[in-house]
């Protein structure tokens, strides 16, 4: 039996497209999630929305990787802009994924304040088999994000690049300019560190896909979910291109 490809979206302006495409459709409900089956291009697919935030997603990827033990794992949605240089329609794919939550703060007597500058980025656990790691940047799959830097995009720049994310919606432009200055973050989003957290793991390969929904840096530019179809158009076509050119298979 074929290995299916799974495709996670937070929100339904960012699944329902997906979910739409998918030949022979069924839904299997598992838990507050459900999962849906059908295929794309004579291969197995499962799409889920998994919700907003990171614990959210993380919970998704692991009921899917257990129950499908999927070939890929492929999160992609919206996301605000920390490139100042990227606009609304701008797609990023996730060389890197880091997590913009996990912070150690130097000690500030009472009456100090506080100085989010200082805070000192730190490592996630990876929990695999028979160890654990600690790591501040986690990695896409190259052959996916390769595949998707190939596949033809109209609608806007391509770049590949660093991913944050966190439950967090940062609209200070000082901030946001701090993260991508230290960190390089390209843009953030509330999912896919925890679905890599999960990947790896499990040893799944998986891919962040991520359009520029909104960005602080341009006043015309507040979210608009309508960009969550653009990517999920443009995932449809690199599922199909890894179908066609069998990429993991």
């Amino acid at each position: 039996m074929k290995k299916p490809i799974v495709i996670l979206g937070p929100m339904e302006s960012e699944s329902a497209l997906l979910i739409q495409s998918l030949g022979q459709r069924q839904a299997q409900a598992v838990g507050s999630f459900t999962f849906h089956e059908g295929m794309i291009g004579g291969y197995p697919v499962v799409v889920c929305r998994t919700y907003i935030g990171v614990v959210n997603s993380a919970a998704a990827a692991a009921l899917a990787i257990q129950r499908y033990a999927p070939l890929c794992v492929i999160i992609q949605g919206t996301s605000g802009a920390h490139d100042p240089a990227l606009h609304q329609g701008d797609l990023v794919l996730g060389d890197h994924l880091v997590h913009l939550g996990r912070f150690f703060t130097p000690h500030r007597d009472r009456g100090e304040g506080t100085d989010a500058f200082a805070w000192e980025p730190q490592g996630s656990e990876i929990v695999a088999v028979n160890a654990g790691e600690f790591t501040e940047v986690l990695h896409s799959d190259r052959r996916i994000i390769d595949t998707a830097a190939r596949t033809p995009y109209p609608r806007g720049r391509v770049k590949r690049g660093t991913i944050g994310a966190a439950d967090i919606w940062n609209r200070e432009l000082d901030m946001i300019a701090h993260l991508h200055r230290t960190l390089g973050t390209d843009c953030e989003e509330m999912e896919g560190f925890g679905v890599a957290q999960v990947c790896a793991g499990f040893g799944v390969p998986m891919a962040d896909i991520r359009i520029i929904s909104n960005s602080e840096w341009h006043e015309q530019e507040e979210f608009n979910e309508k960009y969550g179809a653009d990517c999920q158009m443009f995932v449809l076509e690199v599922v199909k291109r890894l179908i066609a050119e069998q990429t993991l298979m």
